[in-house]
Order: C-alpha cells, then sequence, then structure tokens
C-alpha cells in the first residue's frame, strides 16, 4: 500500500553514516576498538562499573544467566507476556523458563518469590524491581533510563528498531561484565557449549556509540509525540491509553483495544494507511496461558501504534484519525 505509517522507521543522520564509514576506512571491522570505546561509554552514562558488549540482548541475558550459574535443573521466572528470546535464553542453558503473570496496567512482571528472575522494562514501563526476592536480572531492552535500578545485572538490546539502533547487538551492565567478556569468544580457550561466538563486531559499535550520543534527545522526541498521543486520545472510550508511571520512556505506545481484539483493530487502521502491530507473539504453552490471564488479555488486546522520533506530526495525526473513525 502506497503512502502508508510504517509502524517503524529507522533513526539515523549523517553522525551513523559518518561512523561506520570510519571504521570501513579503519580495516578493523569485527575485533577493533569500537567495541571497547562503546563499553566504556556505556558504563559511564548509565552509572555502572562496566559492560560487555555481545552479538544481541539474546546473547546478553544468556550469558549473564549463565554467569549467574544459571543450568539445568534451575527455574527463571519471566514475563508470560515478553518476547520469545527470553525463555529461549533460559532454555539454552538447560533451564526452565517458568511464565510470572504480569501486571495489568503496566504489562511488567508481577513480583513473587523466585530463585531467579528476569524482569523486562515492558514498552519502556518500570518493573517495580525493588519488589523481588531472589536473583533477578534487569532486561532494560525497552527501557534505557539514566536511573537504571542495581540488580545482579542489567542487560540491554540494540536492535535497529530499539531506543538505541546498532544493527544487532546487546551489553550485559554490572559486575558480571568481566565473565560475560571472557565467555563471547572462544578463540585459544578451552571447548564448552557456553562459548558460541557472540561477539560485537566494531561497525555495530559504531553505529551503537553515535544512537547512544544522541540518546537524549531520541528519548525526548519519543516523549513529546507519546504526550501528543495521550492528549489527543484520551477521549476515546474504544481504547486504554498506555499507563503513566514516574521515570518511563516511550519505546512503544500500546493502546489496549476495549470492544475489539488488536488483530481487528489492526485491521481498521490498515485501512486507512497506518500500521500496527501486536507487539509480543504469543509463546506459552496451553497450561501457561490458563495460569496467567492477565498475560492473555495483553496477547489479545494490546496494539502498538507507530512511535519514533522521525514521525511527523501530519503522520500521527493520520493516526489517530484512523482510531477515531474506529
Amino acid at each position: 500500500m502506497a503512502d502508508v505509517v510504517p509502524h517503524n522507521r529507522l533513526t539515523f543522520g549523517d553522525e551513523e553514516t559518518a561512523a561506520v564509514a570510519a571504521v570501513v576506512a579503519s580495516g578493523y571491522w569485527a575485533g577493533g576498538p569500537r567495541v571497547a570505546e562503546l563499553e566504556q561509554a556505556l558504563a559511564h552514562a548509565f552509572g555502572k562499573p562496566d559492560a560487555a558488549c555481545v552479538a544481541s540482548g539474546l546473547s546478553a541475558l544468556r550469558l549473564a544467566l549463565a554467569a549467574l550459574g544459571v543450568g539445568p535443573g534451575d527455574e527463571v521466572l519471566v514475563p508470560a507476556y515478553a518476547c520469545v528470546a527470553i525463555p529461549n535464553a533460559v532454555a539454552a542453558l538447560g533451564a526452565t523458563p517458568v511464565a510470572g503473570e504480569i501486571e495489568p496496567r503496566t504489562w511488567t512482571l508481577a513480583p513473587t518469590d523466585a530463585r531467579y528472575a528476569v524482569a523486562v522494562h515492558t514498552f519502556g514501563a518500570p518493573a517495580d524491581v525493588a519488589a523481588f526476592t531472589g536473583t533477578l536480572i534487569d532486561d532494560a531492552a525497552h527501557g534505557l533510563p539514566a536511573g537504571i535500578p542495581p540488580t545482579a545485572a542489567t542487560i540491554t538490546s540494540f536492535y535497529a528498531t530499539k531506543l538505541i539502533g546498532g544493527a544487532e547487538g546487546g551489553a550485559v551492565l554490572g559486575d558480571l561484565a568481566d565473565a560475560v567478556r571472557d565467555a563471547r569468544d572462544y578463540t585459544d580457550k578451552p571447548a564448552s557449549a557456553l562459548r558460541l561466538n557472540d561477539k560485537m563486531n566494531d561497525l555495530e559499535a559504531a553505529l551503537t556509540l553515535a544512537q547512544l550520543r544522541r540518546l537524549p534527545d531520541l528519548l525526548a522526541a519519543r516523549e513529546r509525540l507519546a504526550r501528543r498521543y495521550g492528549e489527543r486520545l484520551a477521549h476515546l472510550k474504544t481504547i486504554a491509553l498506555p499507563a503513566e508511571a514516574s521515570g518511563r520512556v516511550w519505546y512503544r505506545y500500546a493502546v489496549e483495544a476495549q470492544h475489539t481484539t488488536a488483530r481487528e483493530l489492526a485491521a481498521h487502521l490498515r485501512e486507512h494507511g497506518v500500521i500496527a502491530h501486536e507487539p509480543v507473539e504469543d509463546w506459552r504453552s496451553p497450561e501457561q496461558r490458563e495460569a496467567t490471564p492477565i498475560a492473555t488479555r495483553a496477547y489479545e488486546r494490546l496494539l502498538s501504534l507507530p512511535l519514533y522520533p522521525t514521525l511527523t506530526d501530519a503522520e500521527q495525526d493520520r493516526v489517530i484519525a484512523a482510531l477515531e473513525a474506529a
């Protein structure tokens, strides 16, 4: 369909182009200096003692869990409404992902007792990490506020459409960084099922560095658009708007359909030239679905509207008009 408002659009400019060109010209495409530079910049930006960059957010979570000693026989509590990469990372270590129920407004993992847990800042709404017992990994792939709370480890993702886009890549921030840095490489080390070449390359690191330097402006642009959605959509009874939460950032603007399903609402918006997505695919078993009804509601009802720094006011007006026409 021509002239549509896309769900996502990459944000980049001369800074990113120049950063990648400099790496290409340097001849250090893989294990060059940009990865180490990014690690130092991340640790400084988020007040952590160290950071280790890896190939993806899934790699970051898997290697952080491994550094904590998670393995066969262990259970790890994960949000029942979350990307399948999270239970995949747990299962890759021979451990069992346990689908935990979520909160009904922030869609974050509901606090409960667990030896190990992964709390996601869903769509940018902070999880209540202080309420968890046991060992907690803070999954900040959806949210990178300046005050990431102290947990066993913080992991994040630099996938192309994340808050900081680096094509691919991820990072582990905190005291586990040394162990993760050791495990991401296999060269001149004993054979191990853990060492699966989880390195980030310098091209990705250069992109990520350029985006990290622009992060305050990128977050401000997202927040302005989210506030504008809130003001213009508040009168609609057909959707519930995202919950306001102290310290949240706006990775996604996910509304809850009140009288239809997210899939039906997305089809209606598509007829008006607006692409909205059901943001998460349901990976749960039938037993897990029965045990987590709030997550089931999220899978059925939540729809992610276009929200990215280059979304224009005119494009956002088209999204709003399409929702009003529903």
